[in-house]
């Protein structure tokens, strides 16, 4: 999760953990509380935006997003494929009135070896029959395509569940 993201960062701009006078692992609850009463100076968080741990850190004091694109991030990018490049639009948090690049993980939807296939196959294809439905869930959903979905950024391999469906609609061989 968010430490390992930090990590793998951290090891490709040759940095460790001495560069920091305090290192602290916080909750992410606890993350825009401490930013604001000063107890930290800056946290490191990888989420889907818009996010209500970063409204409530750049709404309750004054903070900023800050751009984490260098070549340590591209490199990280072209290296592995979970990780992306991302912006975060101007304007979706107070002080960030220009779009923010950064990088991120793909998200992943996981189950349990397991699962039944036929469980799994139900939810696929529930999720990706009402596609636009889905999307509307949550703003971080809004760009997802589903031939991206089935083959990009995969961590695991597919469950046979999965592979079902997207064999049957013809996203996959």
């Amino acid at each position: 999760g968010q430490r390992a993201t930090a990590e793998v960062l951290m090891d490709e701009m040759g940095w460790t953990m001495d560069k920091f006078s305090l290192p602290a692992e916080l909750k992410a609850a606890e993350q825009s509380q401490a930013l604001c009463d000063g107890n930290i100076d800056a946290f490191f968080y990888t989420v889907g935006h818009p996010s209500g741990a970063i409204k409530e850190a750049t709404t309750s004091c004054d903070s900023v997003i800050v751009s984490v694109n260098n070549e340590a991030t591209k490199k990280l990018v072209a290296d592995n494929p979970y990780y992306r490049e991302a912006v975060i639009p101007g304007g979706m948090y107070r002080g960030s009135d220009d779009d923010v690049t950064t990088f991120g993980v793909a998200a992943t939807f996981f189950s349990s070896t397991e699962v039944s296939e036929d469980v799994v196959y139900e939810v696929v294809k529930a999720v990706f029959e009402n596609f636009d439905s889905f999307k509307r869930l949550h703003p971080a959903f809004a760009n997802l395509k589903k031939e991206e979905m089935v083959s990009d950024a995969l961590s695991a391999p597919l469950h046979p569940g999965a592979a079902k469906y997207y064999k049957e609609a013809g996203l996959i061989d």
